[in-house]
């Protein structure tokens, strides 16, 4: 007898731990998928001459890695005289709010560089804050975008490319 109220307990208990699992799971679920970082966003010009690109990705807690990307077609030669004309820093970067503040903050250069096929490249990086990309103050979304800019100091020249925006709540 004593044994089968042990087995009517753990039954009981084997029964009552399932309907629990089944009741939390999608719960689980919900959270689990909440605590993701959110997808990177990325949008580029797609142009043929040069092709500047602004990713924004979620690093988790609040914290943002931006990244500005530009191919400016033109041929190795030009592209290695405009390097050496400035000493190996022809860009400069940075990211705006299209619609309030203007400009956020500047994106630190982490590689030019010279090709055939891309031209005269360059990346910038930075990690930030979710508040820096806040221009709005979390009143409503977010539009920025990157803007680089080419100083052709041969021929006394600054030219600008800007990114596509992205549209964001931050």
């Amino acid at each position: 007898m004593f044994r089968r109220i042990i087995g009517l307990r753990s039954r009981a208990k084997h029964i009552i731990l399932r309907a629990f699992a089944v009741i939390m799971a999608p719960a689980l679920a919900v959270v689990l998928l909440a605590a993701q970082p959110a997808a990177a966003e990325q949008r580029c010009t797609g142009e043929v001459a040069s092709n500047v690109c602004l990713t924004i990705e979620s690093a988790g807690s609040g914290i943002y890695r931006v990244t500005i990307g530009i191919d400016f077609h033109m041929s190795k030669q030009e592209a290695d005289g405009i390097i050496n004309a400035t000493n190996g820093a022809p860009y400069s970067a940075s990211v705006f709010a299209d619609d309030t503040t203007g400009w956020l903050f500047s994106v630190p250069v982490v590689g030019i560089g010279s090709s055939d096929l891309s031209g005269l490249s360059a990346d910038f990086v930075i990690t930030v804050p979710r508040v820096w990309l806040d221009e709005d103050f979390g009143t409503s979304v977010d539009e920025v975008f990157g803007r680089i800019k080419l100083n052709d100091t041969r021929m006394g020249l600054i030219r600008t490319f800007n990114t596509p925006q992205i549209v964001q709540a931050f």
